[in-house]
Order: C-alpha cells, then structure tokens, then sequence
C-alpha cells in the first residue's frame, strides 16, 4: 500500500477552474457546473471578472486576482487549473509563471493541434463569442501563427450574443442550440473548407452535440480539453484479461 501524506485540508480535485463573476444560469455542459464533468473540479470565482470587463472591454486590471486564485488553487491540492474565458490567452504567461502545475486558460490552445490534424486545405472555424474582440495577442498567445483560420463571432446572433455576455437571468436551451446550429451552418456555407470547429468561448459546448448532429464536423471546445487534462494528470491502471 502506498503512503499517503497530508499538509491540507481539501482531497480529491484534480481540476481547478478560474470562473468569471456571471449571472446567466450554468446549465449542464457549462463549465461552471460541476456535473458537467464525471470527475471532482474545483471551482473558484473571481470577484469583479465580469463578462462585460473581461469579455466585452478586455478589462486587465483583474490579471492580480486571477495570479491569487491560481496560487490558492493550486495550494488546495489541484494538479492543473483552467478557465472559465477563452479570451484569457493574454493571462497564459503570468499564470505558468505564478504555479508549478499546469495552467491552460482557452479552448484556443487547441487550434495548432487541430489544423495538423485536418488535410491540406481545410480550415479551423473558430467560434468566439464576438470577433472584434478575438485580437492578435490572443491568437499569438494560443500559440496561433500560420494556421489556416476561419473566425466567426456571435454579435450577430442575439439569441446566443444576448444570453451570455448580455448575461441574461433566463436560458432556454432549446432556441440558443438552433441559433447556434444556424451560426456554424452558416459559417460552413461562407467558408466550405472548414474542417473542424474550435470554440473560443466556453458557452458553446452545452450545445455541441446538436451542432455536430448538423452538421458532421469534429468540435473542440474547453470541455474536451480538460478532460483531456485530466486524464493526463489522474492515471488509471489498465484492468483486464490477458
């Protein structure tokens, strides 16, 4: 048996999550709800981290708060610490500097991985939650450089746009998937070459499954991804017939 040492009160949470000041409810496949995942997360909002700062004015003053929370996170026992704001690209670098566990703030990191994984031609459709707000530095500190790309933002679609940086008090799951279904088919019909999507924004994934029932394509968001993370940093022992 091994031996098992202490030093804190708190077991068990492998994943910390870097959560945002919202309002809008956090339906199932969100990821500020804990049944999301089918493993312990830890959760930590950050006061004042508010769509409308972060989101809608790219408001860095909170970067502090986020380092903070990173550190008692990671004091807390978690073995890696995500976000709940795929626009926090520019905050990668203060927080793998701030902790010794690994931080990966946006569904974005993702993008190089994807482009080489599609055939020659195809694209990557990103889905981010308003274009004008998906800068440079947000893609260079993704380590997004050459890859071929197709961006499309959610200003135009009020059904989502409304619900989540509006922060709407209310969601009706149903209508916000068919908007989001008509966003990507529309965003294949401008863009046929698109060979998979990848969501800058967490609010997509509750309605990943409709999307790809749709329309087909691989879809990538920050579900997957710390999922992904997860499983790189809670090995299991394979069990079996030989």
């Amino acid at each position: 048996m091994p031996i098992y040492r202490g030093g804190r009160s708190i077991y068990g949470e492998a994943i910390g999550i870097l959560l945002l000041e919202t309002k809008f409810p956090r339906i199932p496949g969100d990821m500020g709800n804990a049944s999301t995942f089918d493993f312990p997360v830890r959760i930590r909002m950050i006061p004042g981290a508010t769509p409308q700062r972060i989101v809608l004015e790219g408001d860095e003053s909170v970067m502090p708060k986020f380092v903070e929370a990173a550190k008692e996170l990671e004091a807390d026992g978690v073995r890696a610490i995500t976000t709940s704001c795929g626009y926090l690209t520019t905050f990668q670098e203060a927080l793998i500097n701030a902790v010794s566990v690994p931080v990966f703030t946006s569904s974005l990191l993702q993008v190089p991985m994807v482009s080489r994984m599609l055939p020659k031609g195809k694209k990557v459709g990103i889905l981010t939650i308003d274009s004008h707000r998906l800068t440079e530095d947000c893609l260079k500190a993704a380590g997004i450089t050459n890859e071929p790309i197709v961006i499309m933002g959610s200003e135009e679609v009020p059904d989502f746009y409304n619900t989540y940086p509006r922060g709407a008090l209310e969601i009706d799951p149903e209508k916000v998937e068919k908007a989001v279904i008509g966003m990507v088919k529309e965003l294949v019909r401008k863009n046929p070459d698109v060979g998979a999507i990848v969501c800058e924004a967490i609010n997509y994934a509750p309605y990943a499954a409709g999307v790809q029932e749709a329309t087909g394509l691989p879809w990538f968001d920050i579900i997957d991804l710390t999922k992904l993370v997860y499983s790189a940093v809670v090995k299991r022992r394979y069990v079996g017939f030989v």
